[in-house]
């Protein structure tokens, strides 16, 4: 491998911005001038990257040379020594080598602390003893205004005008040593994150990153996710969105991701699929996740039993308080969302509800008999959207239960539901 270092030109560290070393003359030691420095490749495997090798551009011709070629920094000019050598940069970059302003200045980045994807407006680089290393890329409006050289201007006016302005401040730079490939191909998205930390990203912000990256890019993103990240990120993403991504998932794995999605959420996904796709994943899962979702796919969409869900806290007036609250530890993983006891006799008919307030008021041996009260409200599985929605509307609740002909419980709609369908039907 190439020497990375140049001569000790400063015994000082200092820091320098991409945008500062960018378009400088490129020059040999007599003076004469080679060309401008158009890009600058590191090698990586270390947290801190050093630059290998810079790119020249003489006329219409690149040229790349190695680190070891520069005397100094000088000025405006980069000073190569009187023996340095330049071949033709290779069209394509081995995988261990990375061309910065190729691959990553202007690219995307998944911020996992702010959960968003963030642009990369600047590289940040420490320069000892004449060798340097990226140390962070720069994500923040400044780093903009400096790459378009109007930082002098725009500092100077704001220092006048406002001293105390966070921007003259506040550079938002992320650490190199965490951002990582989101897959090997030049030019895709970065994460400034290892790809344990991923499941800590809120899933409804997980999802949103995924419908601004480009098709490719979300599908190399939803592959780095666990089957449990994945389906909590698929149930806040639009179903269209979701049934694109699963359709080009082995049907094991998509399969896997549809069981541990909430049903009505995963028949929401199926119901985007053609016939032959829904069909092979539906007899991929397990049967009682399939039965599940079947029924729920036999529902318009819009519909109280489309969008219904048939998970609920379901116990008998017999059973007591201590019952109902080992249940829901029982269910608390499956189930983000409770308020309510439903209780219904042997058969399924719904006798009525228990809120977890009456619940934490009783005593444990207390049964559910003596707690219970009617249902506000109840819908059948044909019913509107409208419907529902007025339903927990007047009695401002936070499940509908759905109930037959026979007054049987078959599932309960949630009020997040509803919103979310109310919200894009506007």
């Amino acid at each position: 491998m190439p020497e990375t270092t140049a001569p000790e030109t400063r015994s000082d560290p200092r820091f320098l911005y991409f945008s500062e070393l960018i378009g400088r003359a490129v020059v040999t030691a007599d003076g004469r001038r080679v060309g401008r420095l158009s890009d600058l490749v590191v090698a990586t495997g270390e947290p801190y990257p050093p630059v290998e090798s810079l790119v020249v551009k003489a006329g219409k011709l690149r040229l790349q040379l190695p680190w070891s070629a520069v005397e100094a920094l000088a000025g405006r000019e980069i000073v190569l020594r009187s023996d340095a050598g330049a071949v033709p940069p290779p069209e394509v970059p081995p995988p261990d080598r990375i061309p910065l302003a190729e691959e990553i200045l202007d690219r995307q980045i998944v911020d996992v602390e702010g959960a968003k994807l963030v642009r990369v407006n600047d590289l940040h680089f420490l320069e000892v003893k004449g060798q340097l290393r990226v140390a962070h890329v720069d994500v923040g409006f400044r780093g903009l205004v400096r790459r378009l050289g109007w930082q002098a201007l725009v500092d100077g006016a704001l220092s006048a005008v406002r001293p105390g302005a966070s921007y003259l401040r506040s550079d938002q730079l992320l650490s190199w040593k965490l951002v990582q490939p989101l897959d090997t191909s030049p030019g895709k998205v970065r994460l400034e994150v290892a790809q344990r930390t991923l499941a800590e990203i809120h899933p409804a912000d997980l999802a949103e990153i995924m419908e601004e990256l480009d098709r490719d890019q979300r599908q190399v993103l939803l592959e780095r996710l666990d089957v449990e990240t994945a389906a909590d990120a698929l149930e806040e993403a639009p179903p269209e969105l979701a049934a694109e991504l699963l359709e080009k998932v082995e049907p094991e794995r998509a399969a896997d991701i549809l069981e541990e999605m909430a049903p009505d959420e995963a028949a929401d996904v199926l119901s985007e699929l053609s016939g032959e796709a829904r069909a092979e994943l539906v007899e991929a899962m397990e049967r009682p996740e399939a039965r599940e979702v079947q029924e729920l796919l036999a529902y318009p969409s819009d519909s109280a039993g489309g969008l219904m869900t048939p998970d609920r806290v379901q116990l008998q007036p017999g059973q007591t308080v201590a019952d109902a609250v080992a249940e829901i530890r029982r269910l608390s993983e499956e189930l983000p969302l409770i308020s309510d006891v439903f209780v219904t006799d042997a058969a399924g008919v719904l006798k009525g509800i228990v809120s977890l307030k009456d619940l934490l008021l009783a005593a444990a041996s207390t049964t559910l008999g003596q707690l219970l009260r009617e249902a506000p409200a109840t819908v059948k599985a044909d019913d509107g959207v409208r419907d529902v929605a007025l339903a927990a509307t007047k009695y401002n609740l936070v499940t509908v239960p759905v109930v037959d002909d026979l007054g049987v419980l078959r599932g309960v709609v949630t009020v997040d539901d509803i919103l979310a369908e109310v919200v894009d039907a506007r």
